[in-house]
């Protein structure tokens, strides 16, 4: 395993630090003042969220690559004048690519996508902005970093990965159109208008008197917007085709949604897209759905290259981009549910239901009275388990932190006991990731110590990025196993 929190020289004129998530960065002095460095806050995540406690610098919860920013908001270089590259990696042994191949098959997906934000007169959120959403931040705006390891592998996987699923969430819509001119030589018929100099040099001259020549306007899907989607996907296709399966395990998923696209795509023209196509895009009114779509297709475009012979490299530079973990383990956890048996809250099946992602229940039945100021606001938990046949609920909220550190604790406790009594809950409890990385595991249940006649108990869990799709579960001491949905329904029963 590489050696985290140390500095690597890079290819070109280049120190980069590399340092897992939510640990200490003082290293960083090595090469730099670390009292120039930029901190983020609750709006804006810059340095993929490095914090300073008292005085000292952490990373954050996000993992992902960026050029490091002073408190000017200029890139930082080093006392010898390199450039500063920040690379943070999971504290964890998780796999970003394996968790993003579980969750982008979800039947939620485009809900994990959505900005906290709902549009006029509907109920579901939209993907409105790439930069908006709470999973992925990619700085397209910064000049890409040029990296030679597997963060760039990674990288275009993701940038790749994320582009097919919002393409086929576009494809299901209309696609955009455009009102265009077009001119052309037509025999025996007029459209439009009749340009006669042009009918006079291709036609008159030469005789051919049976033919007009003509400017006219057309309707068509077949314009730049639609170009660019069509040639960003044939590049994911490919470089997908080649690379994913060694990454991600033998199973490739994208096909059926590669295959939708293509269908939807078949009649925009295939074109080398340049530059120039790439800045004259604009996205705005009927079709602002376009915009997220169109900034993944620019980054796949950017980082993936098309060789004669029809396959693909990464050009290692990969454009910054900040990954949050917390958010990413969340969907995870939520989407391994599903498949260990879960239903989805919109499924007509008998069994457990696993309620709706952004679904949030208000504290107070009056929240709008002046009395309720203080209080009022919604919860909403990260995974609400409900049995259909009896009613019964069952909370748990999932924890992108090292389960045997109770040190920041109180907040989290609070948080589940406040679900309980919500949700009328006999059972509530956290999930953590694994320490180990290759096994789920739970603990023991634990009677919550209460006044109330209900009797409530509490439960641990430990989730692994799980790659042979058996959702067992191990007991913390060894001793006994269960499968996971079987865990859960004993919980609803």
């Amino acid at each position: 395993m590489e050696h985290r929190n140390h500095w690597a020289e890079g290819p070109r004129h280049q120190w980069i630090f590399c340092a897992d998530d939510n640990s200490s960065l003082e290293g960083l002095s090595e090469k730099i003042d670390p009292n120039e460095v930029l901190c983020s806050d609750d709006h804006v995540i810059v340095n993929l969220g490095i914090r300073r406690i008292n005085g000292r610098l952490y990373a954050g919860n996000y993992v992902g690559v960026c050029r490091l920013k002073s408190v000017s908001g200029k890139n930082i270089t080093s006392k010898d004048g390199c450039d500063i590259i920040l690379k943070i990696q999971p504290r964890f042994p998780l796999s970003v690519v394996d968790m993003l191949n579980v969750i982008r098959n979800d039947d939620e997906f485009e809900r994990y996508l959505a900005p906290q934000t709902t549009r006029i007169g509907t109920s579901d959120k939209e993907v409105e902005d790439l930069a908006n959403n709470e999973l992925f931040h990619f700085f397209s705006d910064e000049d890409p970093v040029f990296l030679q390891d597997e963060i760039a592998k990674e990288s275009s996987i993701i940038t790749a990965s994320v582009f097919i699923s919002l393409l086929q969430h576009l494809c299901k819509r209309p696609l955009m159109g455009k009102t265009v001119r077009k001119e052309e030589n037509l025999v025996g018929k007029a459209k439009g208008k009749i340009v006669f100099n042009k009918n006079i040099r291709f036609n008159t001259l030469r005789g051919r008197d049976d033919r007009l020549y003509c400017r006219y306007l057309q309707y068509t899907e077949d314009i730049i917007e639609n170009q660019i989607l069509k040639a960003a996907l044939k590049k994911a296709e490919v470089f997908l085709n080649q690379y994913f399966r060694s990454v991600s395990g033998c199973k490739n998923t994208f096909r059926d949604m590669i295959s939708y696209c293509n269908n939807a795509l078949a009649h925009i023209s295939h074109r080398k897209i340049t530059r120039f196509d790439l800045n004259g895009i604009k996205t705005t009114g009927v079709y602002v759905s376009y915009k997220p779509v169109v900034n993944a297709a620019k980054m796949v475009l950017n980082e993936i290259t098309m060789a004669a012979n029809g396959r693909t490299t990464i050009t290692s530079y990969v454009i910054p981009y900040a990954i949050s973990m917390e958010k990413l383990f969340e969907m995870y956890t939520r989407s391994y549910l599903k498949m260990a048996g879960v239903r989805s809250f919109n499924s007509h099946d008998a069994g457990i239901q696993l309620l709706p992602y952004d679904d949030k229940t208000p504290v107070l039945t009056e929240g709008n009275k002046a009395y309720a100021h203080y209080i009022r606001g919604n919860i909403k938990p990260d995974i609400i388990l409900y049995n259909p046949e009896n009613g019964k609920y069952a909370v748990f909220d999932v924890k992108y932190k090292d389960s045997s550190n109770s040190r920041f604790s109180r907040s989290d406790r609070m948080q589940v006991l406040a679900y309980g009594l919500m949700f009328d809950a006999e059972n509530i409890g956290n999930i953590f990731p694994t320490q180990d990385g290759t096994s789920n595991i739970y603990y023991k249940s634990n009677k919550i110590n209460s006044n109330e006649s209900k009797i409530r108990q509490y439960h641990q869990l430990e989730i692994a990025i799980d790659t042979d799709w058996v959702f067992a579960m191990t007991s913390k001491d060894g001793k006994d196993s269960i499968g996971l949905l079987e865990y859960l329904q004993d919980l609803l029963k």
